[in-house]
């Protein structure tokens, strides 16, 4: 009768690969929903009723930005994280301005809305970078056996 096979014994999880992989997709996450946010203040002045007296330039240059450095979060700038403390600061701008600027209740309700959901995700992002900052850069990592070797 043949024996029954015994399962190879699960290796302890490497405590650094998981933490090098998951500040990233934090960033790319938070920043990735922003560039949503950013296009949407770009077309929204043309979806939303504004009125003639709302500062469509606002939404349009600020969502224009905010896209732009979201992107280039996305797309590699993972350390970058004075792209995302700028995004947090357009996020309290957008916020202060539909009590300033603003006329109509739609760019009101849409500038708190997105100012807040811009601050929040652009301060996720920049703390998930700040938090790395001790963490080896991926030109200093060798993997060896699921281990991350530093030089």
């Amino acid at each position: 009768m043949k024996e029954p096979r015994q399962r190879p014994e699960a290796r302890p999880a490497d405590p650094i690969a998981p933490a090098v992989h998951d500040w990233r997709s934090e960033v790319v996450g938070a920043s990735g929903l922003n560039v949503l946010i950013g296009a949407w203040l770009i077309i929204a002045p043309w979806v939303l009723p504004y009125v003639a007296g709302d500062p469509q330039w606002n939404d349009v240059i600020f969502g224009f930005i905010i896209g732009a450095f979201g992107l280039t979060r996305v797309f590699g700038a993972y350390r970058e994280s004075w792209m995302s403390w700028i995004n947090a600061l357009i996020g309290v701008w957008l916020f202060i301005a539909a009590f300033t600027i603003d006329v109509s209740t739609s760019a009101f309700w849409n500038d708190i809305a997105t100012g807040v959901a811009v601050f929040v995700l652009a301060v996720w992002s920049a703390s998930a970078s700040d938090a790395a900052k001790h963490l080896p850069r991926r030109r200093d990592e060798r993997y060896r056996g699921g281990r991350v070797i530093t030089h």
